[in-house]
C-alpha cells in the first residue's frame, strides 16, 4: 500500500470514528430530552406506600393544611393507633385554592366516617382531587361523590 493509500485509509478510519461519535452525542440528546418531557409531563400524584414513614398522626381528621407525607405514609400503614391488625387509612385530598364548593363537599363526605378517614390539600398533584390508601390511588378532577363513597367503602 502506497503513503497517499495509507493516508487515505487513517482519514477515512478518522471519519467513521467522529460519525460514531457524533452519533453516539446524536441518541444521548434525544434521550435526554426525551427524559425531561416526560419528567416535565409526568403526573404527580400523593403517596401510596408507607416507606420511610414516621410513627406520628396529623392533630385533625379534616385538615386545613396538608398533611406532610411522611405522616401520610403512617395513615397508610394503619387508621390509627391502638388496634393491631388495623387496616390502612384513606387519605381524601384536593389540589386549589379558592374552591371552597369542593372542600364543603369532601368534608361532608368524610364527616360521615367516624376514623381512618383524612381531608387535606394537596397542592403538589396533578389531578384536582386524589384518594390514596395503601397501594391504591384514584384520581379525578372533578367531586365525584359516588365514586369517593364507593373508594372509601371498598377500602375501609
Amino acid at each position: 500500500m502506497s503513503c497517499r493509500e495509507e493516508r487515505k485509509a487513517r482519514n477515512a478510519a478518522k471519519r467513521r470514528k467522529r460519525l460514531i461519535a457524533y452519533s453516539g452525542v446524536g441518541v444521548l440528546l434525544v434521550a435526554g430530552a426525551f427524559v425531561i418531557a416526560q419528567a416535565l409531563t409526568a403526573k404527580a400524584y400523593p403517596p401510596t406506600g408507607m416507606q420511610d414513614h414516621v410513627e406520628s398522626y396529623p392533630e385533625c381528621r379534616i385538615c386545613p393544611l396538608p398533611i406532610p407525607e411522611v405522616i401520610q405514609r403512617h395513615i397508610l400503614e394503619h387508621r390509627e393507633p391502638g388496634n393491631p391488625g388495623d387496616k390502612p387509612g384513606i387519605l381524601v385530598q384536593y389540589k386549589c385554592t379558592s374552591c371552597p364548593e369542593v372542600v364543603a363537599t369532601l368534608t361532608r363526605i368524610v364527616e360521615r366516617y367516624p376514623r381512618g378517614v383524612y381531608l387535606a390539600p394537596y397542592p403538589r398533584m396533578s389531578p384536582r382531587i386524589a384518594l390514596t390508601t395503601l397501594g391504591r390511588v384514584e384520581a379525578m378532577d372533578e367531586v365525584d361523590e359516588g365514586r369517593i363513597v364507593a373508594f372509601i367503602q371498598k377500602h375501609l
